[in-house]
């Protein structure tokens, strides 16, 4: 390593000479230049020129750990509905693809969980005595419980509650269905999507307003009693459980199937112009859904689902 510096230093001034650049005069105190290598040090190791040999191919390597992916397609699209489910038929919902909260978590504690309509989904009965027919079968077939998601904001409604401009026919579902993993009633645990405080606790419902983001988390059919804390004006932390999902369509009576009924209100741009109340939560939930199973895949694959007296109401 000295040789080739002072190699270097050699060629650096033959370089400099002969560019023309003149150094300063030489002492007449400095002594006669001795070109003589110094002596090798013993201590130092002698250079290595061999490159490190190659680690030996493991000819049977182990296969990394298996890990569950969400399949190709799992979500429909936004305002992709259910043929026929919609208050004008063959009209769609909202396909703007925004994420109304991007701030919020997933509402269920874990996964898997599905989005998909409740009353147009196996053991579902439809809706209007028949004007627009469910496919029958039991609330625990599989299918309810699989993957692809569908949207079914905007899906059919008649009464003058679930009145909205975002709709065609302007009276529509006005949120999400959501199935968590298996039809078990009062088992599954709903958690606060964002830091906030509980505004509202009805017969079946508890609403969380978002500290953050100004925005309204309503839920339906949730099991009752809730737990003693949870009145209007308490605190929640984002991700803190509040209640279990059940069947509850009122204080005394059972819904079609063991879901929540999610919504999101607030003021927001929906299709190049902003709405005020009811926003649709399809694209929210998909990215929150997809942030937990990226965490916890073993939360994403869907599970054998159990009788179906397991799904209904606790007595």
């Amino acid at each position: 390593m000295i040789l080739m510096r002072l190699f270097a230093i050699a060629v650096l001034s033959v370089g400099v000479v002969a560019c023309g650049q003149v150094g300063p005069p030489r002492p007449d105190n400095m002594p006669p230049a001795d070109n003589t290598p110094p002596p090798a040090d013993d201590d130092t190791p002698p250079a290595d020129d061999e490159p490190d040999p190659m680690p030996p191919v493991d000819e049977d390597p182990e296969p990394p750990a298996p890990g569950f992916e969400l399949p190709g397609g799992w979500q429909g699209a936004p305002g992709a509905l259910l043929p026929g489910s919609s208050t004008v038929k063959g009209s769609t919902g909202v396909t703007d693809p925004s994420v109304i909260a991007p701030e919020m978590i997933f509402p269920l504690a874990e996964g898997p969980a599905f989005a998909n309509s409740q009353i147009f989904g196996q053991g579902g009965g439809g809706y209007a005595s028949g004007e627009w027919p469910g496919p029958g079968g039991s609330e625990n077939d599989p299918r309810n419980f699989d993957y692809p998601w569908a949207d079914n904001f905007c899906e059919v409604r008649l009464d003058a509650k679930h009145a909205t401009d975002l709709c065609p026919g302007g009276k529509a579902h006005k949120g999400q269905d959501l199935r968590p993993k298996t039809c078990e009633n009062a088992v599954h645990w709903l958690v606060a999507p964002e830091t906030g405080w509980i505004s509202h606790v009805g017969s079946i419902s508890v609403n969380i307003m978002g500290a953050e983001s100004g925005l309204k988390y309503k839920f339906l059919h949730v099991q009752m009693p809730v737990p003693d804390w949870v009145k209007t004006g308490a605190p929640v932390t984002q991700g803190q459980p509040f209640a279990q999902v059940s069947d509850l369509l009122s204080a005394s009576s059972r819904a079609t199937t063991v879901h929540t009924h999610f919504e999101i209100h607030g003021a927001a741009d929906v299709d190049g112009a902003l709405h005020n109340g009811a926003l649709p939560p399809y694209t929210s939930l998909v990215e929150s859904y997809l942030d937990l199973v990226d965490a916890n895949p073993d939360m994403a694959e869907p599970v054998a689902q159990p009788s179906q007296d397991k799904c209904l109401t606790p007595q």
